[in-house]
């Protein structure tokens, strides 16, 4: 039990720190470049969950975007993905930043998202429109994300 408090104790000071850092570097470099940082962050990590995706070839792109990007930051029923014809909808019912009691409010993390699936989806995927159709952070109930598969 004291290692599970303990580690509860370290992620909550790491979140405060984040939270702190987050508003020093707003409060110097102005929102949009916090937006520009988180946005090249998610395209980062992007590359590095696409060569893992790539290496599975037992799964369609769906349930690799489950097994590898979703389920483990939103937990397992967190996203939802679909298919209809060359459109990919992504659901995120949950968003693990405001989980973290995190200020979602400027959608520097929504950029850090968008990142993530563009550069996922255009590695796997090729040619494709990215679009942001609901977020979260501006009072919507779930992030809805439109994958357009143009080849």
């Amino acid at each position: 039990m004291t290692n599970e408090k303990d580690r509860l104790s370290q992620l909550k000071f790491i979140a405060s720190m984040f939270r702190l850092s987050m508003k020093e570097i707003s409060n110097i470099m102005g929102d949009e470049s916090v937006q520009v940082i988180y946005r090249l962050l998610g395209e980062n990590v992007g590359e590095l969950l696409s060569k893992r995706i790539q290496a599975d070839k037992d799964n369609t792109f769906d349930k690799k975007l489950l097994k590898f990007v979703f389920d483990p930051a939103l937990g397992e029923g967190g996203a939802e993905i679909s298919q209809e014809g060359n459109v990919i909808t992504v659901i995120l019912k949950v968003c693990p930043f405001k989980r973290a009691g995190i200020n979602i409010s400027k959608k520097y993390y929504c950029n850090y998202t968008e990142g993530l699936i563009e550069t996922i989806a255009k590695n796997a995927l090729g040619d494709i429109e990215f679009r942001s159709e609901k977020l979260r952070a501006t009072n919507k109930c779930d992030c809805t994300f439109k994958i357009i598969i143009k080849s």
